[in-house]
């Protein structure tokens, strides 16, 4: 030890004194300092008051004994290494100097340099050695206070070596034992994480909930240790399930309306358009049968409006009907998708809203058809095309392409040169009955389901939509069909194979 150190002897004996004090000048490199206290009060001061290394005491202090001195030090908190001195060697007074907390053990008798070097270097490198392991135990205990969870270790025979106040929580909320039985804390302690280890022995899932008599629900899980005991995990899981109880109920709640909103729209659709048809019926009789041309216009007007409303009403019932999933679809094999194409916009085209239409239609030759619904399909085009026509200025230009993506997804893409939609309105138009133009005089009608119907259909499917517009510029569209929806050409599933 190249530093000095700094030793206290208490001793009522100063003969004994200066025989301790010549051995330590023998002690060959070693630099001390002794400090010497001949009475028990005295020195338990002088101890925890100074910067010792080592502290020697003796067995007799006056009428007391250096293990009564020992033993209140280590109550009091004192870590220096404390050093047991007798002048009779006796096994019981070892144990008994050990049980009070010393770090060794000498007797004067045997006392030399060798030995007493010996015994504070141990001593030292002991308290040493104990000082870093109480560190760590208490970065442990501050570590497992601190925890999130409530956390307990149980050793293999069911003995709980340490828990932390949120487990004991948890031990607080469980439902009372049975009237009348008053067992001690630690009974009851282990009575309950004996329940607790069963319901894990017997869970399928390896955790168990508990509920608190104060309502508090705890989620509890075990990991198996090595040596075979158990680390027991509990977490507070009352207000994410509250959370998820108030999120299920929103659901709930939301289909429930949804479901009401959409037997609405179908009851209430279907009583407009039973009295609609009679007022077709009978306008268009009157318009066949009149023989006053104001009379016969104004039955023809009556027709036509009556017409229009009718196209609301069905377009409502249908939307009402799939987005209910009361719409029953057939997936057929449909081949030739351009000409396919071609029989739903064509006839739209020549006049269309009074605007002439420049039509384009690009098949990828790759792909040879698509399995869908038909109705579905047709709507789908007649709902986008209508979209980009009605949304465009005179002349109107719509461009249809399928295309082949390189995973073997279809995509069925809609371009137009028309008015555009806003970014911050790409979203919001797949609502149904919105309209980016949503003033009270807008210069576009339409009831808002062209769109919500288009993605809706889509869903249907398994594919998606991806809108793309720049205001003012136009609008891109693109149905995402999955790779189990195409009719590929042969040459192109050799390739793949291939591949």
């Amino acid at each position: 030890m190249s530093r000095a150190l700094r030793i206290l002897l208490i001793e009522d004996d100063e003969d004994d004194y200066e025989i301790t004090s010549e051995v330590l000048a023998e002690i060959p490199g070693m630099t001390v300092t002794l400090d010497w206290v001949d009475a028990y009060e005295p020195g338990l001061v002088r101890l925890e008051a100074g910067d010792f290394d080592i502290c020697f005491v003796d067995y007799r202090i006056g009428g007391r004994t250096g293990l009564e001195f020992i033993a209140m030090a280590r109550e009091q908190g004192v870590l220096v290494p404390l050093v047991l001195l007798t002048g009779v060697g006796q096994h019981d007074i070892d144990v008994a100097a050990t049980k009070a907390g010393a770090s060794d053990y000498l007797d004067k008798s045997d006392l030399d340099a060798r030995i007493l070097e010996r015994t504070i270097r141990y001593a030292i490198a002991h308290a040493e050695a104990m000082k870093a392991l109480q560190c760590k135990t208490a970065l442990l205990e501050t570590t497992l206070e601190n925890a999130g969870a409530g956390i307990a270790a149980l050793e293999a025979d069911g003995v709980c070596t340490a828990k932390n106040s949120r487990f004991d929580a948890m031990l607080d909320a469980m439902p009372g034992e049975t009237p009348g039985s008053t067992p001690r804390a630690d009974d009851l302690t282990a009575m309950l994480i004996d329940r607790i280890a069963d319901g894990l022995d017997n869970s399928e899932t390896g955790e168990i909930e508990i509920k608190g008599s104060d309502g508090a629900i705890f989620a509890v899980s075990r990991t198996r240790t090595p040596q075979g005991g158990g680390v027991y995990v509990s977490l507070d899981i009352t207000q994410q399930r509250a959370m998820q109880d108030s999120i299920l109920k929103a659901k709930s709640d939301a289909e429930a309306a949804s479901r009401a909103k959409s037997s609405f729209f179908a009851n209430i659709s279907h009583e407009l358009r039973t009295p609609l048809h009679g007022i077709l019926g009978f306008s268009d009789l009157i318009a066949s049968e009149s023989a006053s041309e104001r009379m016969t216009e104004y039955a023809r007007q009556i027709s036509t409006s009556g017409k229009s409303l009718l196209g609301i009403i069905n377009a409502v019932i249908a939307f009402s009907r799939i987005e209910s999933g009361q719409q029953n679809f057939i997936y057929e094999k449909i081949f030739d998708l351009k000409s396919f194409i071609n029989d739903i916009i064509k006839p739209l085209c020549p006049p269309y809203d009074g605007k002439k239409v420049i039509l384009t239609v690009d098949v990828d030759p790759e792909v040879e058809g698509l399995v869908a619904d038909k109705a579905a399909l047709q709507t789908i085009l007649a709902s986008l095309f209508d979209n980009a026509v009605r949304f465009s200025r005179n002349p109107v230009t719509v461009a249809i392409t399928v295309r082949l993506r390189i995973d073997g997804a279809v995509i069925l893409g809609f371009y137009d040169e028309g008015i555009g939609i806003a970014e911050d309105k790409l979203e919001r138009v797949f609502d149904p009955f919105y309209q980016a133009d949503d003033t009270l005089d807008r210069s576009y009608e339409g009831i808002g389901l062209g769109l919500p119907m288009v993605r809706l259909l889509a869903k249907a499917h398994g594919a998606t939509v991806d809108l793309r517009s720049i205001e003012g510029r136009g609008t891109e569209i693109d149905i995402v069909f999955p790779p189990h929806r195409a009719i590929l050409s042969e040459l192109f599933e050799e390739a793949a194979l291939r591949q």
